[in-house]
């Protein structure tokens, strides 16, 4: 056994016995529903069941902010029923060993905005999951990252990242100028999709929802990620994890084209770079948000792009696909709209 598959081993045994005693002490399954995307003949279910005391806010609610968002007990093996509004019985699926849910679900909706309900036995009973439904006749998805991109994090930067999400308030939070916008200006077609794609926690999924809304960014589907060992690593790999999401949307959409938006400070360059190499043809422009001086040296350690940053530029610029960059989205949509994409 790997010393990651012993911690991951340690961290199964040590959920059992938290889910155990807390079941003792009168705590209930509680969920997290997160906003997801799917076609007229299937949906994603994206949830995460975690235990609570039932008199207490649900997860991710305005009431429970901050820090209090970080301390959970996920519940694995949990059974949850999907169902239609009217309260008819879809499917019924389990949660994994982080608790989570993420789910194909045969299904014929109509296209637009939907939305399940989820419960679980002994739990809490007819959450709702908002689902965006996309047309037959869609053929443009928007994929955006959100720190440094949408929302000013200094991510790479621990203790400002931490101090931003446990400590200040929500509406303290800076949104990066002109980005509402731009969104709005590339949804206007009802069937576009908008997808927000980042390295961050399913934690913090009710703050950004939230943040999204305050700052008039338009509705869109969470492709977030957990922290913690996997089995075969100790940490998962955030940039893993947006190269092999954006490989599954461009699969599961295959009459789609993307516009991909991040920023300069650490690898979105490079992972759109490779994504469009992986699927020739499938992405109709690139805009990269220029950090500042200061913001690079905060995400990188230097006052410039790294190396890899650089590179995935430039083999973006020799692609066919339309490739833009400036510091805010005023900007971006100045030169997307000069090139004919907005």
């Amino acid at each position: 056994m790997s010393f990651a598959e012993w911690v991951a081993s340690t961290e199964d045994r040590v959920v059992a016995r938290v889910v155990r005693h807390l079941g003792q002490q009168g705590y209930i399954p509680r969920i997290a529903a997160y906003p997801s995307y799917g076609s007229t003949s299937w949906v994603r279910v994206r949830a995460r069941v975690l235990l609570g005391d039932p008199l207490a806010p649900g997860p991710g609610s305005t009431a429970r902010r901050g820090w209090r968002n970080l301390i959970t007990a996920e519940y694995p093996g949990a059974e949850v029923e999907i169902r239609y509004p009217d309260g008819t019985l879809i499917d019924i699926v389990r949660t994994d060993r982080g608790g989570y849910v993420d789910a194909v679900v045969p299904l014929a909706l109509d296209p637009g905005r939907r939305t399940l309900l989820l419960s679980v036995p002994g739990g809490d009973q007819d959450v709702e999951a908002p689902i965006h439904v996309l047309s037959p006749d869609a053929r443009r998805a928007v994929v955006s990252d959100i720190d440094d991109t949408v929302l000013v994090t200094y991510m790479p930067r621990p203790w400002v990242a931490a101090w931003n999400f446990l400590v200040r308030s929500e509406t303290s939070r800076q949104a990066v100028p002109g980005m509402a916008d731009l969104y709005q200006a590339l949804t206007a077609d009802q069937d576009t999709g908008m997808f927000y794609l980042s390295n961050g926690a399913w934690n913090t999924a009710g703050a950004l929802g939230r943040f999204f809304t305050r700052v008039g960014l338009p509705a869109g589907a969470l492709l977030l990620t957990d922290f913690g060992p996997t089995g075969t690593a100790l940490f998962r790999s955030g940039r893993e994890h947006k190269a092999n999401t954006l490989v599954q949307l461009a699969d599961e959409f295959p009459d789609l084209r993307f516009v991909l938006i991040g920023d300069d400070g650490q690898h979105d360059p490079e992972i759109y770079r490779a994504f469009d190499e992986a699927r020739p043809g499938r992405v109709e422009a690139v805009a990269i948000r220029q950090l500042s001086a200061v913001e690079q040296v905060v995400a990188s350690g230097t006052p410039v792009p790294l190396p890899i940053a650089r590179e995935g530029m430039a083999g973006l610029e020799r692609g066919d696909a339309v490739v833009v960059s400036g510091e805010n989205g005023t900007v971006l949509a100045e030169r997307l709209r000069a090139a004919g994409v907005v």
